[in-house]
């Protein structure tokens, strides 16, 4: 990660986390080629259920699948979330499908779902998915827009859009440490099934796999 991008990741995890939280992951991000451990949860969701329909917005926010014109709400997605720059207009041309929630032009929210094999950076992993498996790689909602249910609309949304197009799972995954993120994975009706532990020692990567007990 280039100086930009790690100075752009401090100050979005200071101003969404604030300084132990974010003093804590940059030293974490600092020591990771000597040592890193990371227990990132698996949770999975059957779209083929009945479950509560989106319902209608009272915020004056239209949602919309991004495609490739889309360019001033792609560019939006791409400057808060560094990890995406020059990313995601690819993922969309890759087969990716990206739903965000608009008011006006500017970008509130959003939901990545990504198909085949795809990339877990967090545990440094790589997984093919099956025919009709989707994969959540990020949702995330700005900070002007938190507490406000748009997290559980991107989701009702996203799999009531997947089911349409035959998809019938949908997985997603979370560093536990992330509250905020598996409590609104189990609001929606997503179910924990495991736990990758990542490990870095000197350089050396390790994984060891442990299921969930519900």
């Amino acid at each position: 990660m280039g100086l930009s991008l790690f100075v752009r990741k401090f100050q979005r995890n200071l101003d969404d986390y604030g300084w132990p939280v974010t003093l804590r992951k940059t030293l974490g991000y600092l020591f990771q080629t000597f040592y890193a451990h990371r227990v990132y949860r698996i949770y999975r969701i059957d779209l083929t259920e009945p479950r509560p329909s989106a319902q209608c917005d009272e915020q004056g926010l239209s949602f919309k699948i991004l495609g490739l014109d889309d360019h001033q709400a792609i560019a939006q997605i791409e400057e808060v979330h560094e990890w995406l720059q020059g990313g995601l207009k690819e993922s969309i041309q890759a087969g990716a499908l990206c739903l965000a929630a608009l008011q006006g032009e500017k970008v509130a929210g959003f939901n990545l779902i990504g198909f085949g094999t795809v990339f877990m950076p967090l545990v440094n992993k790589q997984r093919t998915f099956r025919k009709g498996d989707a994969w959540s790689e990020q949702i995330a909602v700005m900070k002007d827009f938190r507490q406000s249910g748009l997290g559980s609309q991107l989701r009702y949304r996203i799999f009531e859009e997947l089911g349409r197009r035959g998809f019938k799972r949908l997985y997603g995954g979370a560093l536990t440490s992330n509250v905020g993120s598996l409590k609104l994975a189990r609001k929606v009706g997503f179910r924990e099934i495991i736990d990758i532990h990542y490990f870095r020692i000197l350089g050396r990567d390790s994984w060891r796999y442990k299921k969930v007990q519900q």
